[in-house]
């Protein structure tokens, strides 16, 4: 978790369009294998996912936009307990490529869950999840 750029920007990744639930992880590791680079030079938003281990947990990555949809439906700020998932009201990457000419990935802005393109340089939030 934190601030990354989704990275590959101007480079199609094979793989990484799935946005429904369950192509996150695939998704994830299409771009991981590309081995593409950021902007600023740091590791992409996929590669942190891939990397995290939280709770003694390793197998995390990054959702792909309609896995992350269901996050803000379920634990974020419209889910019926509240922000249980203790999201900031900002934008969150999701491992879906989303752009004819391979500049762009979707976002999903947990205020409202609006999901859009944006350039693949921009820095966003990340929120990991696993399969279980």
């Amino acid at each position: 978790e934190g601030t990354y750029e989704w990275g590959c920007y101007g480079e199609y990744i094979e793989g990484a369009d799935g946005q429904a639930i369950g192509t996150g992880l695939q998704n994830t590791l299409d771009i991981v294998a590309q081995n593409c680079q950021t902007t600023n030079g740091e590791i992409t938003a996929a590669k942190a996912a891939l990397d995290a281990e939280i709770n003694d947990y390793s197998d995390w990555y990054l959702p792909s936009k309609d896995e992350l949809v269901e996050m803000f439906n379920t634990i974020g700020y419209v889910s019926p307990e509240g922000n249980i998932g203790g999201f900031e009201g900002d934008y969150y990457w999701s491992s879906s490529e989303n752009d004819y000419y391979n500049l762009g990935a979707l976002s999903v802005y947990f205020l409202d869950g609006y999901s859009d393109s944006y350039y693949k340089f921009n820095s966003n939030k990340v929120r990991v999840i696993r399969a279980f």
